[in-house]
């Protein structure tokens, strides 16, 4: 035990030092990169948000009218250890700066902590698999990948594989394979689903040649087993996602937008992936396209050097593990096949991400092949892997410059400030050449656009009708000119960003009677919160109560306390009531989450009981 917490201890000292940049305050961040400026760091702040107000954030009503933000699987608003960064203190309703420095600094701690834990169950001494954590989270594609929500998927790929290659020894089988699928369901519930897709798919390949090599009741059984923990544990993040995906289109980086049901093309999965010739950029710092795979000269002579010196069972598992993520790394033929006839596979478009896959088997490897080395080696093959790290170590920028994004937020407050006064109910357009972040998941103001991955198809089709603005009740637009000649000028921030409103567009809520009714109908808003909205609606006339808001599945309505059918008018949603005065609430009650939550909750009670009970 005193030996585990040292490693943990010497492992974070060594991450916070190789990434000293943003564990102290010099100015520099790893949220300069556009998606993390645009889409992830806002995504966290919401989530933040709502866990601060008491409430389990499941809906976004702050991007394109609103959409679930669960089922979007990127803000990974149901994984454990992002509770913690959603529970720390906030400054002006955002998470700090310097928190999002240590949370990014702490996957990679977490990462190197897993992969020394897998280099000490196959053998490796004390200090050889600190060298195998270090060369896993340092180094090629978790040291250079901003995106937290990717790294906090792959962080647990270490972990999958060691309580694999237990069960490949023989070790208690059952316990073994449960908990190796709850890893894997753990990866699902990481945030960003293309390397646990490329895991599962290699695992069970890896799997399916255990059982292979020497069938047997007890394989067959463990691998049953990995297989439901995995699916189990899994379900309260695939459920929700799945729902979504066929609800609404998403950009994926071909010609034209996916469209429910369809796949996505092998051209894209091609185009992102590693080039044969970006290879040797694992031993030498040369640099790829789409990913930084660069491992390192000492770490792959080290994983070559174990191959060579120690043919046993877990160094030819590992070896196959790495030419598998190669396979997958560069779109090879086995690939096509995988895209064309494995579910889900092709809907994971980035196959260079597999490298990371590799990079732990290469680590492991060097791990072993360092503890080989005479104890006087040890050292100096740490320094220069050390060297090479630090000579190619992570670029990043400077927050306080001129036109950071940091900066522009901070030029533009003035405008939030004032549309955030601003009484009613209402939604905000931002000209993205202006404001290109996602402003209304980052200040909470409904935002009718935002740069998103996918949108449900609902609203994606109405975009540019005439009668859209009104609907959704597009009051505002913020740019450096309007949008519609109907629309005034009501303020200018010192940096010059205008804010017009419309004065022919209301709060979006409307009658809509079974026959002509000579009184108009009145509403107001009693309550609006994001998985909740309470309205008062005086009916003239017998007819349909509309509320602005997009129709999806997992909304209830509720008039005058009883649940009651919510129906569907220009894609939002409507009830039925008589002339009268009404109470009218929409609440978020996904069966798809309430479902996947408590299959989530039998998988780890699986886990817990083959842990526990069963060899």
């Amino acid at each position: 035990m005193k030996r585990t917490l040292a490693a943990l201890a010497i492992l974070l000292v060594l991450c916070a030092a190789f990434y000293w940049k943003l564990t102290l305050p010099t100015g520099w961040t790893y949220l300069e990169g556009p998606d993390l400026a645009i889409q992830v760091r806002p995504w966290l702040d919401l989530a933040a948000r709502e866990f601060h107000a008491g409430r389990f954030p499941l809906w976004d009503p702050y991007e394109w009218a609103g959409h679930s933000l669960i089922a979007q699987v990127q803000p990974g608003v149901v994984n454990p250890l992002n509770w913690i960064l959603f529970a720390m203190p906030l400054t002006g309703g955002h998470i700090p700066i310097s928190t999002l420095h240590w949370y990014w600094v702490l996957i990679h701690w977490l990462g190197a902590a897993f992969a020394y834990a897998l280099c000490r169950d196959l053998g490796a001494g004390f200090v050889p698999s600190l060298f195998g954590g270090c060369a896993f989270a340092l180094a090629g594609f978790p040291g250079h990948t901003d995106w937290p929500q990717i790294l906090m998927s792959a962080i647990w790929v270490p972990l999958i594989v060691l309580f694999f290659l237990r069960v490949a020894r023989g070790e208690r089988p059952a316990a073994n394979a449960a908990l190796a699928g709850a890893a894997m369901g753990m990866a699902f519930l990481g945030t960003h689903h293309v390397v646990p897709t490329y895991t599962g798919l290699l695992m069970c390949a890896l799997w399916l040649a255990l059982i292979w090599t020497a069938p047997s009741r007890v394989r067959f059984g463990a691998f049953a087993l990995f297989v439901a923990v995995t699916a189990l544990v899994a379900a309260v993040q695939v459920l929700p996602s799945l729902e979504y995906s066929r609800l609404a289109i998403r950009w994926a980086g071909a010609p034209e937008p996916i469209l429910p049901g369809e796949r996505v093309p092998f051209s894209v999965h091609a185009e992102y992936s590693l080039k044969p010739g970006e290879l040797l950029s694992i031993a030498l710092p040369r640099g790829a396209t789409h990913v930084n795979p660069h491992l390192g000269i000492t770490a792959c002579a080290l994983a070559l050097f174990a191959l060579w010196k120690r043919r046993q069972q877990c160094s030819m598992w590992l070896a196959a593990l790495a030419a598998g993520a190669l396979a997958i790394a560069l779109a090879s033929p086995p690939y096509w096949l995988a895209w064309r006839f494995v579910p889900m596979v092709e809907k994971a478009r980035e196959p260079a991400f597999a490298i990371v896959i590799a990079q732990l088997a290469l680590a492991v490897l060097a791990a072993l092949g360092l503890a080989r080395l005479p104890r006087w080696a040890a050292p100096a093959a740490i320094a220069l892997f050390l060297g090479e790290a630090v000579y190619d170590a992570p670029r990043f920028s400077r927050f306080d410059r001129p036109g950071s994004y940091l900066a522009m937020e901070r030029d533009q407050v003035g405008a939030i400030a004032f549309l955030r006064a601003q009484p009613g109910w209402f939604r905000v357009e931002f000209d993205e050449a202006a404001v290109p972040y996602n402003a209304g998941d980052l200040y909470g103001i409904e935002q009718f656009g935002a740069s998103v991955p996918a949108m449900p198809l609902r609203v994606q089709r109405v975009l540019g009708h005439p009668e859209t603005a009104r609907i959704y009740g597009v009051r505002y637009h913020v740019g450096g000119a309007p949008a519609d000649p109907a629309q005034v000028e009501v303020f200018r921030s010192p940096s010059g960003l205008k804010v017009f409103r419309d004065p022919r567009i209301g709060e979006p809520m409307w009658a809509i009677p079974r026959t002509p009714c000579a009184a108009p109908s009145r509403f107001r808003l009693l309550a609006r919160e994001p998985a909740r909205v309470a309205v008062e609606a005086e009916l003239a006339c017998d007819g349909l109560a509309v509320v602005g808001d997009p129709y999806y599945p997992g909304w209830r309505a509720y008039l005058d306390g009883r649940r009651v059918p919510m129906q569907e008018v220009d894609g939002v949603r409507a009830v039925s009531a008589a002339a009268g005065r009404h109470r009218i609430e929409f609440r978020y009650r996904p069966l798809s989450v309430y479902l996947g939550g408590a299959l989530t909750l039998a998988g780890l009670a699986l886990a817990a009981f083959a842990t526990i009970v069963l060899k």
